[in-house]
């Protein structure tokens, strides 16, 4: 993946438990977490390039950001029971 003599240190703050979870896999895997972890991460950059670039990452974004909208109508329908005055 990189060549460990160039890296550069990136500290990250995550739950207790998925701290557990990665070692669990590095430990199966028989490589140190911060190796399990960066691979994770440049595996998960380059899908992310690959989607960008092909326009899958920009349909995500709107499909992620309509669901957040349905989600905040519906939370306010279901305060006032009705639809008056939700949709624009």
């Amino acid at each position: 993946m990189t060549d460990d003599s160039k890296a550069q240190k990136v500290t990250f703050h995550c739950s207790k438990e998925l701290v557990e979870r990665l070692d669990k896999i590095a430990e199966k895997g028989d490589i140190p977490r911060s190796k399990l972890v960066c691979n994770m991460v440049e595996i998960l950059v380059s899908y992310c390039e690959f989607t960008n670039k092909v326009g899958i990452f920009q349909l995500g974004v709107l499909l992620r950001d309509a669901g957040r909208m349905l989600d905040k109508t519906a939370k306010k329908w279901r305060k006032t029971n009705s639809v008056k005055g939700i949709v624009a």
